[in-house]
């Protein structure tokens, strides 16, 4: 019998308060997600649980690893080296390191980021066109270069967690090239953990799927329609730019109740865990509005037609 299935009352309570990184066993040699739910249910719910029941689970070799990978988690995880984690984990686990922040002072730390630009490629070829970020429980939204790459600094010194929606293979990478920046801290793409919760597409497809995230006004502008925005804009168009952010920011602050029904979802799918319960987020307020006469021209057939990766 395992040592760790035999849960003393104190120990209940203790689970109460978890951590869900110290419950989490997938970056561990030779452990996958469908060994991890098997020890979940077999009450091996912690780092210490598993390092109490090594030998009974592992042969020699493999237990031997096994209890060096925890050494090494426990080090990682007592000094914050939390990209040790980033490295081992797959893009759809990082939301693992969410409670723990979101329990802490640190949640203050954590950077909600999505950009705009002016195509889908990357700079020198394209160039951001307006950043929208939550921190701190300030919305910033900003279009002007020397800004932009003010914020960005401002990001890469004091952020000590990202989420974003796909921000693995679009945002981080542009926004590394056009500022020249590491961004190295660890980053929850919202976009791999959804789509392993079920939810697949974009994110206003999955925003709509859940019904505590509040829905925008108007759900049919894209990520083509930002770049006819900013050409808009450029051609002086009034109130083009303020739809521009709107949108943007719109598409920042999601990502907050995504984080939310995430964490809900995976309570739900993992009673034994007993994960903490969060509150839903504050309800934040954008600075701007999607313009209706902009809106008309951006749904003018003369807009649509024109290219979206030219001037307007």
């Amino acid at each position: 019998m395992l040592r760790a299935a035999l849960l003393s009352s104190s120990a209940i309570a203790w689970y109460a308060h978890s951590q869900m990184l110290q419950n989490s066993f997938v970056h561990l040699p030779g452990i996958g997600h469908e060994t991890e739910r098997r020890f979940w249910s077999a009450g091996v719910h912690t780092w210490d649980d598993l390092e109490a029941n090594v030998d009974q689970l592992f042969g020699c070799k493999r237990a031997q690893q096994v209890a060096l990978a925890l050494d090494e988690s426990r080090a990682a995880h007592s000094s914050s080296e939390l990209q040790y984690f980033q490295k081992r984990f797959k893009s759809s686990d990082m939301w693992r390191l969410l409670p723990e922040f979101l329990l802490s002072p640190q949640a203050q730390d954590i950077a909600y980021l999505d950009i705009e630009t002016t195509g889908l490629g990357h700079p020198p070829e394209c160039a951001s066109t307006t950043i929208a970020v939550l921190f701190r429980g300030r919305l910033e939204i900003e279009h002007v270069y020397a800004r932009k790459r003010l914020l960005m600094h401002e990001l890469e010194r004091e952020a000590r967690l990202f989420v974003t929606f796909n921000g693995s293979t679009f945002d981080l990478p542009f926004l590394r090239r056009e500022f020249q920046l590491q961004l190295s801290q660890p980053h929850v793409d919202l976009r791999f953990w959804m789509a392993n919760l079920g939810r697949r597409g974009g994110l206003k497809s999955i925003q709509k799927t859940f019904a505590e995230v509040p829905q925008r006004e108007y759900m049919d502008i894209d990520g083509f329609d930002a770049v006819r925005l900013w050409n808009m804009h450029r051609h002086a168009i009034p109130n083009a730019l303020e739809t521009l952010m709107t949108y943007n920011a719109e598409d920042t602050l999601v990502l907050e109740h995504l984080v939310y029904c995430g964490l809900k979802l995976e309570r739900e799918k993992h009673p034994a865990l007993k994960l903490p319960t969060f509150s839903p987020p504050l309800k934040r307020t954008i600075p701007y509005e999607v313009c209706q006469e902009v809106y008309r021209r951006l749904r003018s057939p003369a807009t649509i037609s024109n290219s979206w990766t030219t001037a307007f």
